[in-house]
């Protein structure tokens, strides 16, 4: 099959070009995590990571080639979110690290439970066509926390700004997949 449609065949009737010419909307998606089921509904922004592959260089007496390399590297995920009042989509990622990290008693660690559902969760940025229906899955495998932003209480704002937490994930890998 050519890529380059040959002259006189209509582009939009060529095998090799898109049928939807309409733009990807940086509104339309929605996150979800199995181990932090409260986040996606105050989810705020995301920004799918960066992939990458390094070279490899193979010797030549009179130039260096570069060849694809042999490891993906994929770059941490970031999250943001509004906190709900009652705190519970923030406290889920809190105590998740709590757990992880060094805990100050086995209680803390022991309400994290060793098993690998407690410890990774998998998650999904799920991406909306412009009228709202699911048309990409990304699938990140075993993400857990990293990090988790400040909240800044402050009486002195005039208006009312509700309060939105970061988080940052590792993970395995993601996966890209067409849902329709």
């Amino acid at each position: 099959m050519a890529l380059i449609p040959k002259i006189g065949v209509d582009l939009l009737e060529s095998e090799t070009l898109t049928q939807n010419l309409n733009f990807l909307s940086p509104l339309g998606f929605r996150f979800v995590l199995n181990r932090a089921p409260n986040i996606e509904y105050f989810c705020q922004a995301a920004t799918l990571p960066t992939i990458s592959m390094v070279e490899a260089i193979q010797t030549n007496p009179f130039v260096n080639i570069p060849r694809p390399g042999d490891k993906i590297s994929y770059e941490p995920f970031t999250l943001t979110f509004r906190v709900d009042e009652e705190m519970k989509n923030y406290l889920e990622i809190y105590n998740w690290i709590i757990g992880l990290g060094h805990p100050e008693n086995f209680r803390q660690y022991k309400n994290l439970d060793t098993s690998r559902a407690s410890i990774y969760s998998d998650g999904a940025l799920i991406i909306l066509s412009s009228n709202n229906n699911p048309i990409v899955r990304i699938s990140f495998e075993d993400m857990f926390p990293l990090s988790l932003s400040p909240l800044a209480f402050d009486v002195t704002q005039t208006d009312i700004e509700y309060l939105q937490a970061e988080v940052t994930f590792r993970y395995r890998q993601f996966t890209v997949n067409n849902t329709v």
